[in-house]
């Protein structure tokens, strides 16, 4: 600081206050409220997606009082070649049971071999797939109509005569499903993804 400079001085901050009149605070609150009950409606218009259920496998989902199935499709190359169906059967009764697996096309059904025997209270595989990847006892079929990317109807027969139908998709043995290309007959699983 120079000599010839007088010290600043601080001016005093004044405060004003202003007020809301009364009748812009409760238009306020009034617009609060509503705004809360309005996004707050979305709820009721759309419902929780995480309690819906939904099949988050490429194949689908069959249920009745004696057994559950889950993943439930066809490997095939489609167009009259052999195809293996795949899926998951929960015995759900409390007897141990056999499930027969049929196709039905143009009003005809063709019963696949073999039946899957599955204990009280377990579970087996309809491809007939190990722990260790060997296929033992898959259900196959002689022929797949159409193509992949398409649907087949399957039927499920437990030995308590309870049976129901679902349509299901038919995939080509590649991808995560080319160890299946040996089994159906097309070499091995290396030369089913060139």
């Amino acid at each position: 600081m120079h000599a010839s400079e007088a010290p600043a001085r601080l001016q005093p901050v004044l405060r004003t206050r202003t007020t809301t009149p009364p009748a812009s605070r409760l238009t306020l609150v009034v617009a609060a409220l509503a705004a809360t009950a309005g996004l707050s409606a979305c709820q009721v218009a759309s419902p929780i997606t995480t309690d819906q259920p939904y099949d988050p496998a490429d194949g689908v989902s069959l249920d009745t009082d004696d057994v559950s199935v889950r993943d439930l499709l066809v490997i095939s190359e489609g167009n009259g070649t052999p195809g293996a169906i795949v899926g998951y059967v929960v015995n759900n009764s409390e007897e141990p049971l056999s499930v027969e697996v049929a196709l039905e096309s143009e009003g005809a059904r063709t019963v696949l071999t073999p039946a899957v025997e599955i204990a009280t209270d377990s579970a087996g595989r309809l491809d007939g797939r190990a722990a260790e990847g060997e296929f033992v006892n898959p259900v196959l079929a002689a022929e797949i109509p159409g193509l992949p990317g398409g649907l087949v109807d399957v039927r499920i027969t437990t030995s308590t005569g309870e049976a129901t139908s679902t349509s299901v998709p038919v995939l080509p043995p590649d991808g995560i499903y080319a160890n299946y290309a040996e089994l159906l007959g097309g070499g091995d699983a290396a030369t089913a993804t060139e």
